[in-house]
């Protein structure tokens, strides 16, 4: 009895109708919002974990600090065995910053792939390497920004990896596209950090990683702490599957060009039409309502009402609110 009575409490607790609103549930469906600390550059310039923030930032926190500028990328990754080369392989990337969100990015590798993107007058033009450009509206309103995050990772990538080994030193002040600086040199610490735990299994092997090598500078604004400048190179070696390797692994990377670049669509006859599609995120979004976001915004940033799946039909598709409008596009 006791059983059933908990039960048809739980029951009644979860139900919609006299739920409680996702905002109100105290960090439990979203996440609270918390303003990170400003990077204090001349810490960063002793202490690797205050140089690991400003290393690890999101592209779109560089963006808010030096406006719309150029920055370029490149990276070497190289796995041996037994001092036999297994892979290598290059890449090269290319953010370029209008105005008005504008933005194109390329990336290209040694393996023979790309991709490239451009954000203009509120429409995303994505294609492969080779291919034609596929044009439509963002998914949400922060599409543009995670896509353009996504080709600053590099940085971030290959400092984790070397971090827990790294010692750090101050060697002044340093211009970068006509910004001031602090320039860090970065080499081997004679007592490493023991590398932190993973959280993902086929990151494991991570944990036992023994950092061999390290060297490098990072330039960091000497105003706003994000990164101008980075070189960085190192040698890991690390066991998976019973086998011993060695991996080299290095980055390159700088602002350019402060201020707007010209930043167009591509022309109408070299886009093809990308088709809509159903969407089983509308699935999941109605099932998981009062437990996680939905992920169908609105173009305000406002969360589009769930909608069930209609009898008789593959699925129901909610549609965003037209901006200033409380009203459902039909």
């Amino acid at each position: 009895m006791r059983r059933a009575l908990l039960f048809a409490t739980l029951a009644v607790g979860c139900g919609r109708s006299e739920g409680v609103p996702d905002e109100k549930l105290g960090g439990l469906v979203i996440a609270p919002k918390t303003k990170a600390e400003a990077i204090d550059v001349a810490r960063a310039a002793k202490d690797p974990k205050e140089l690991s923030r400003a290393l690890m930032l999101p592209y779109r926190d560089v963006v808010t600090a030096l406006g719309p500028h150029t920055f370029s990328l490149s990276t070497t990754t190289t796995v041996e065995e037994g001092g036999k080369k297994v892979s290598e392989i290059t890449d090269q990337t290319k953010i370029e910053l209008g105005d008005n969100a504008k933005f194109s990015a390329v990336y290209t590798n040694s393996s023979d792939y790309g991709r490239e993107v451009i954000h203009a007058d509120g429409k995303l033009f994505l294609r492969p390497r080779y291919q034609r450009w596929h044009g439509r509206a963002p998914e949400h309103p922060d599409e543009p920004n995670q896509i353009r995050d996504s080709f600053f990772v590099p940085i971030a990538a290959t400092w984790d990896l070397l971090a827990p080994a790294a010692e750090l030193s101050d060697l002044g002040t340093a211009q970068v596209a006509g910004r001031s600086g602090k320039k860090i040199a970065v080499k081997l610490s004679p007592d490493p950090g023991k590398p932190p735990e993973e959280a993902l299994t086929q990151r494991k092997w991570r944990e036992k990683r023994s950092i061999e090598a390290i060297s490098g500078e990072v330039v960091l604004d000497a105003d706003k702490g994000v990164p101008l400048s980075v070189k960085l190179a190192g040698t890991i070696s690390f066991s998976r599957d019973g086998r011993r390797f060695t991996m080299k692994v290095s980055v390159e990377a700088s602002a350019a060009a402060i201020g707007p670049v010209a930043v167009a669509a591509p022309a109408p006859e070299q886009v093809v039409s990308t088709p809509e599609r159903l969407r089983e995120v509308d699935d999941r979004d109605f099932l998981l309502q009062g437990i996680a976001p939905p992920l169908r915004r609105n173009p305000d940033g406002t969360p589009v009402t769930p909608q069930p799946k209609a009898a008789g039909s593959a699925s129901v598709t909610p549609q965003p609110k037209e901006a200033g409008s409380n009203s459902q596009k039909k």
